[in-house]
């Protein structure tokens, strides 16, 4: 009886075993470790199988499958990176120009070394073209003041920058000569009779000569200093409004004196002429 159990008992796990096999029917352990991954489940990477050798063999191929897109022409290239410059300190100027190809422009766009029709500023005392001008002293912005120039005097205020000489000259003088040697070196020349019997109207002249920016620089002479110092000292108190004492400090350097009879006659026109302004 007991070895008949047994054998029912051993033929029945035969069946089993055999349908487990050969129909895979899913119930058992070893059914369900033997089927495969449902797709798109686990790594996305396929590993080789174990004792598949993974170093590149002959000729640099390897039998392990690439790792990552393949395709990189769907992907962008980085970005550069941002370079940031430090902003200029207040009031400094800064090393990059805002207007790249004209180095004449800084930061704010104006010109560094702009163009200007301003006359430009004659020296004062030594520091002027004093070659060939005796008693050359700067009276003021482009104006100068001394005695009749050289040859070599009218060179130098050429090469100075000069354009106007003024000559307050005596009654009956020949210009013909001194305004030569003046218009030959492109000089203007504006000749004024000073005497003090004509001061006034000399003055009011030399004013407007002198106040006329187109003409600047301008060079005032005379022979001996006496009709520039009478000249000056009567424009600073018409023109410019000082008062005796600031206008003869002003015009002694530039001539002013009473010394001398034609000192004395102009003295004496000066002070009739402001007594019937």
């Amino acid at each position: 009886m007991i070895r008949h159990l047994l054998l029912i008992a051993f033929v029945s796990g035969m069946v089993v075993a055999a349908g487990c096999k050969h129909h895979k029917c899913g119930h058992c352990d070893a059914c369900h470790d033997a089927r495969p991954l449902p797709p798109g489940s686990g790594n996305p990477y396929l590993l080789p199988p174990a004792g598949v050798p993974t170093t590149p063999g002959p000729g640099g191929s390897s039998v392990v499958p690439p790792v990552g897109p393949m395709d990189l022409r769907n992907y962008p290239p980085p970005a550069k990176p941002e370079v940031l410059f430090p902003d200029p300190i207040p009031g400094g100027g800064s090393s990059r120009s805002s207007f790249p190809g004209n180095p004449g422009y800084g930061v704010l766009g104006t010109p560094v070394n702009p163009q200007t029709t301003e006359p430009p500023v004659v020296g004062k005392g030594s520091d002027g073209p004093t070659t060939g001008l005796r008693g050359y002293v700067r009276v003021k912005e482009s104006v100068a003041s001394g005695r009749q120039p050289s040859l070599d005097g009218f060179d130098a205020l050429k090469q100075a920058g000069f354009r106007t000489v003024i000559y307050l000259h005596p009654a009956g003088t020949d210009l013909s000569a001194v305004k030569a040697v003046a218009s030959k070196r492109g000089l203007a020349f504006v000749a004024i009779e000073t005497t003090p019997e004509k001061l006034a109207e000399a003055v009011e002249q030399f004013n407007a000569v002198v106040a006329d920016r187109a003409r600047q620089p301008i060079y005032v002479f005379d022979d001996d200093g006496v009709r520039t110092g009478a000249v000056w000292y009567l424009h600073f108190r018409t023109a410019e409004a000082m008062n005796d004492d600031a206008a003869r400090v002003r015009a002694r350097p530039l001539g002013l004196t009473e010394q001398g009879d034609e000192a004395k006659a102009f003295a004496l026109a000066t002070q009739r002429y402001l007594e019937t302004r």
